[in-house]
């Protein structure tokens, strides 16, 4: 039997201090509760990561450095449209598989908190830039038409951490809509106002089927 090795202590607070964050709020992350949520003192923070601020950072941190990873793992194809909805299948798995940690990532507090932080804003950063080179090679390869790129990837962001947000909230399944089919119309949308091509949106829409099938029935991606 393979054996499963528990987290360290600094791990453990990570985990803790996530999971108070987004169910009770800033308030409620004190050194004596993640201490007492580990089954250690409250002095295990410190010990750990010298400060409170300090915890609250590497968790902000923690979350930006592991999405860059799940988007990073997608594999250039010649189609880069469909390249770019995958990658957009692998943002909606990461809020939807790390909600705790999801929802820290973008509270207005550690938001606030990190922006006087240069190296986690470069953290952060570049998330967003993986997205913006898959829309310059959309562009490039000439299936879309974008004047400004970042402007671009600002739409594409807003857009689809605005159905995460709302999907992690029971939105779509109370209102009795199927919020993957609702995910891949927005993406269908958006690459049409990028000026795509609709059969080659539904070539782009059929091969990022097939690369995601397993991220739409909890399985492992093929990237």
């Amino acid at each position: 039997m393979e054996r499963t090795h528990a987290p360290s202590p600094a791990e453990a607070l990570l985990e803790a201090a996530a999971a108070v964050l987004d169910e009770e709020g800033r308030d409620a992350v004190t050194a004596r509760r993640l201490g007492r949520e580990i089954g250690a003192s409250s002095m295990a923070v410190y010990t750990h990561f010298g400060s409170m601020e300090e915890l609250l950072a590497a968790v902000w941190r923690r979350g930006f450095t592991e999405l860059g990873r799940a988007l990073s793992q997608v594999t250039p194809t010649k189609d880069p449209v469909a390249d770019w909805m995958v990658q957009g299948w692998h943002y909606r798995d990461f809020a939807l598989r790390n909600r705790h940690l999801y929802r820290v990532m973008f509270s207005d507090g550690l938001v606030a908190f990190n922006r006087g932080s240069r190296a986690d804003q470069e953290v952060a950063l570049a998330t967003f830039q993986a997205l913006l080179e898959l829309i310059e090679r959309c562009e490039e390869l000439g299936r879309w038409s974008v004047d400004d790129v970042v402007l671009g990837g600002e739409v594409v962001w807003v857009t689809t951490h605005g159905h995460c947000e709302l999907e992690l909230t029971g939105y779509f399944e109370a209102s009795g809509r199927d919020p993957r089919r609702l995910f891949e119309r927005c993406t269908r949308t958006l690459a049409l106002g990028f000026g795509d091509d609709p059969e080659l949106v539904q070539r782009s829409l059929g091969a990022a089927r097939r690369r995601t099938r397993p991220l739409r029935t909890g399985g492992s991606p093929t990237a």
